[in-house]
């Protein structure tokens, strides 16, 4: 049975309303150490962690925290062949579980994780892992003052401490892509084990702008499990967006949109099994946009 890896934030009656539609999967969670976790709903078949990280928007936290969830997550895996889905605590299904363990069943071992290159000599693309971003010294969700001081530490020592050189990623293959990917609990209990390239993509990506859509997807096809699995070269990553990479996911191309209950019954759910951002401002009219969208999957 799949098991669901959610990062959660502050938004505990969205995710009760997955966890209801995702039962009887197990499911682990990490809440940011910021929030209250005891206003996150308790079941047999959800664990949460216990041992939380201050996740910093765009900083490396981000990918400490995945990790830790990730250990829990194999966990509850029964055998090597199992996926692990990564969500969002803002993430809602939009088809039938049944669908997705149909998917996993015939093609397994596939890898749910789109990547795009990026020392493609795209500026924007570049500056992601050149230049260092410093986010979670200088958290880049401050306003007013204490923002813009924050923002004035930041580029002082951006300054003090110069870009990166494209040489030091040499012999990896540094790609970006959505973090919300799917990977068989085997790929991810060899991952995590290759203590070597993880310790070098870490000094390499903990300044690095927003490393969670680089760290997992560059160990991957640095480290052979791509290749492995058969997934396809990446392409230059150009002038698409994060969106663009979508594995299991609709996402909003802003990434910052939270969706309506209309806009949710608009999506086409060919190939997409849940969506992102959503936010239960009325639980009760997102749990029936939520069954009325699964029951017409049934009937397709």
């Amino acid at each position: 049975m799949t098991v669901f890896a959610v990062l959660a934030h502050g938004d505990p009656s969205t995710f009760e309303l997955t966890a209801e539609f995702l039962a009887p999967a197990q499911i682990v969670v990490h809440v940011d150490a910021s929030s209250d976790d005891t206003a996150y709903p308790r079941s047999a078949n959800i664990s949460y962690m216990a041992e939380r990280t201050d996740v910093r928007w765009g900083g490396f936290s981000m990918v400490r925290a995945t990790e830790k969830l990730y250990g829990l997550a194999l966990e509850k895996c029964a055998s090597p062949n199992e996926y692990v889905v990564l969500l969002s605590g803002q993430c809602v299904p939009v088809r039938p579980m049944k669908d997705l363990d149909l998917l996993f069943s015939h093609e397994p071992g596939a890898l749910y994780c789109r990547a795009g290159l990026l020392l493609d000599g795209n500026h924007v693309n570049e500056r992601r892992i050149l230049q260092r971003w410093f986010f979670d010294r200088f958290d880049a969700r401050k306003r007013g003052a204490a923002g813009r001081a924050f923002a004035l530490a930041r580029r002082l020592a951006q300054i003090a401490s110069g870009p990166r050189k494209r040489s030091d990623f040499e012999g990896l293959t540094m790609v970006a892509g959505s973090q919300w990917t799917a990977l068989p609990a085997g790929v991810i209990s060899s991952m995590l084990a290759e203590t070597s390239l993880r310790n070098r993509l870490t000094e390499l990506l903990r300044t690095a702008l927003a490393p969670d859509e680089i760290y997992f997807h560059s160990l991957l096809y640095s480290g052979g499990w791509a290749a492995a699995a058969d997934a396809p070269r990446p392409e230059p990553k150009g002038d698409r967006r994060t969106a663009d990479f979508a594995n299991l996911h609709f996402i909003d191309r802003s990434l910052t949109k939270y969706l309506s209950t209309d806009e949710l019954r608009a999506i086409d759910a060919h190939g997409v099994y849940f969506a992102r951002k959503v936010r239960a401002e009325d639980p009760g009219v997102l749990r029936e946009t939520l069954r009325g969208l699964l029951a017409r999957d049934e009937r397709r």
